[in-house]
This record gives C-alpha cells, sequence and structure tokens, in this order.
C-alpha cells in the first residue's frame, strides 16, 4: 500500500528566489499576491489640518499547471511594498513566476507563468485647499492600481482588466477596487471593493479644525485590502480593509462605532497595523488619527498585499509623521 501514497509539497517564498520541481511531481498549483500600495505621508505646516489617503491592496492570480509542460527550475520575484514615508505613498509591485530556461519540449524559455499586480499608492493633502488625500486604486490581475492624484482628487481607478465602466467602484472580474474620493464637506467616501483585486484605500475629508473620521479602507474577496484614511482634529483614522469581505463603500464614518477596527484607537493615536495571514491575503492598515496638533502615522498594511493607511492630520504640521507601509507579497507553490 506505501507504493501508492504519493508525495505533497508546499514551498512558500516571502523573498526573490528559484523553485525546483520535486522528482516525481505531475502537478502544481502557484498562487501569487502582489504587493499593497503605501498610505500617504503626514500634512506640512499650512495645509488646513488635513490627512491622508490609503494605499490600495495587491491583486491575488493562481494557477494549476502540468509539471511535464514546466522548466527543471521556476524563477520567482516577490512583489515589494509601497513605501509610506514620502508625500504620496508609492506603489507594490508586483510578484511573479516564470521559467528557467527552457521546458521538456525544449521551447518557452523565460515564459511568464503567472503574475499579481501591486495596489497604488495614497494621495497626500491638498496643501492649503482643506482637502483630504484621495486613495490608492486596488491592484488587478491584468495590471498595476493608479496612484491617487493630489488632495482632493477622485478616487483612483484600480488596475485592470476593466470589464465594468470606468468609473465602477466596486469591481468584479479580475480589475482592482476604486480608492476613496478625497476631499472637504461631503464630497469624501471610503474605498470601493474588489474580487480578485485588491481593495482600494480609503479616502478622506479634510477641513480646518473640528473632528473628521478617516474614510474606511475597500475590502477583497481574494487579494489584500486597501489601507483606510487617516482622521483630523479628534477624529479616528479610517479602519483597514478586510481580506475576504465585501465592505459597503458609500458609508463616511462620524464615529467611532462606526470605525469597528478602530474602536480600541484613541485621540492621537498612530493607526492600527492590518492582521497578516499565514494563508489567504493581509488586512488594510489603519489611518492615524487626527490630533489638533501634528498628527499621528499610518498603520503598515497586513502580510502579504494588504494596503498601507493614510496619516492622520493636525494643524501643528509635523512633516515626520508618515503613513503605512503596504504588505508586501508572496508566492506560494503546492505540488503533487
Amino acid at each position: 500500500m506505501s507504493g501508492l501514497v504519493k508525495r505533497k509539497f508546499f514551498h512558500r517564498f516571502t523573498a526573490d528566489g528559484t523553485y525546483t520541481v520535486p522528482t516525481g511531481v505531475t502537478m502544481l498549483w502557484i498562487e501569487c499576491i502582489g504587493a499593497g500600495g503605501g498610505g500617504a505621508q503626514g500634512n506640512a505646516s499650512g495645509a488646513g489640518g488635513t490627512a491622508c489617503g490609503g494605499g490600495g491592496g495587491g491583486a491575488m492570480a493562481w494557477g494549476v499547471f502540468n509539471a511535464s509542460d514546466l522548466s527543471a527550475t521556476l524563477n520567482v520575484d516577490i512583489g515589494v511594498a509601497g513605501s509610506g514615508a514620502s508625500d504620496s505613498g508609492d506603489a507594490g509591485t508586483a510578484s511573479s513566476a516564470s521559467l528557467i530556461g527552457n521546458n521538456n519540449a525544449g521551447t518557452d524559455s523565460g515564459k511568464l507563468l503567472i503574475k499579481a499586480w501591486g495596489g497604488g499608492g495614497g494621495a497626500k493633502y491638498g496643501s492649503g485647499t482643506g482637502n483630504g488625500g484621495a486613495g490608492g486604486g486596488g491592484g488587478g490581475t491584468g495590471s498595476e492600481g493608479y496612484g491617487a492624484g493630489g488632495g482632493g482628487g477622485a478616487g483612483a481607478q484600480g488596475g485592470g482588466p476593466t470589464m465594468q465602466s470606468s468609473t465602477e467602484g466596486d469591481s468584479l472580474g479580475g480589475r482592482g477596487g476604486k480608492g476613496g474620493t478625497g476631499g472637504s464637506s461631503s464630497t469624501w467616501t471610503s474605498g470601493h471593493s474588489a474580487e480578485y483585486g485588491g481593495g482600494g484605500g480609503g479616502g478622506a475629508k479634510g477641513a480646518s479644525g473640528g473632528t473628521v473620521y478617516g474614510g474606511h479602507g475597500g475590502g477583497s474577496l481574494f487579494g489584500g485590502a486597501g489601507g483606510g484614511a487617516g482622521g483630523m482634529g479628534s477624529g479616528l483614522g479610517g479602519s483597514g480593509g478586510v481580506w475576504g469581505a465585501w465592505q459597503v463603500a458609500t458609508a463616511q464614518p462620524s464615529s467611532a462605532s462606526a470605525n469597528p477596527a478602530q474602536t480600541a484607537a484613541q485621540d492621537g493615536a498612530d493607526g492600527v497595523v492590518g492582521t497578516s495571514r499565514e494563508f489567504g491575503c493581509g488586512d488594510g492598515g489603519g489611518g492615524g488619527a487626527g490630533d489638533n496638533t501634528n498628527g499621528t502615522n499610518g498603520g503598515n498594511g497586513g502580510v502579504p498585499g494588504g494596503g498601507g493607511g493614510g496619516s492622520g492630520g493636525g494643524d501643528g504640521g509635523n512633516p515626520s509623521v508618515v503613513g503605512g507601509n503596504g504588505g508586501r507579497g508572496e508566492i506560494r507553490i503546492w505540488a503533487w
């Protein structure tokens, strides 16, 4: 009976490397998660106490392959997390796997097998305008999520493919979720949810003084979720989006109870770090709270693929306040 038992293999890549296909293996399942985008950096003097947008989550993609169609070794590239330590957050990069050399048929050297794109970075405040920063778009299965524009701008579009209208917020069919809109008055929104693409980062409302709660990050059913936006005044930052959940993005949080992942945070507290997962993908980092003085840091996105939270706003203008970093990418390979 022992000769009938087929061995199974599993390998997790958290850094670039190569994978050697085990002897006797006939099938491989390869799963890629792109890196999350970074949340935007904090306010500068004269920005009116405005807050920043969160980064988009990285996409997830998977495929099943016959071992006989592959080369003996595969090249594995892990997506690099988008940094939040800049004006507007940096985009996360893609994770991918490709052939090294030829396959058994003597062809396809260097062929790309699978790729999952990263999330776009969140936008900083609109200096002197009283507008909050918009959220970055979530990564799609076909292209990187877009970075958000200047403060008060529309939320960034999620990465392709575009199977719906380009103005669509919540997205299906592999497209990333749209980031939340930054603005003042009633123009700001939370980030949007997506299916395979990562959830878009939450946008923030900005105005001089007062208490404003940051917009939530968008969720993703399969990919990394988006980071929440920063709050201002004595308002908490928005909650990071959640992996495995489809979150309604129309709400504009008006109380601490409306920010479920942030209920333990306090006025002036840094954003909550997104949950990391050994299987599945990371949640978005929470936005930093406002503190009426200098603002606070956004929370880092969960690993793999969560978007970083945007920093909170304060009238004092502390340039050392930064957005959260996105979660790095990851590749997982099952072989049997």
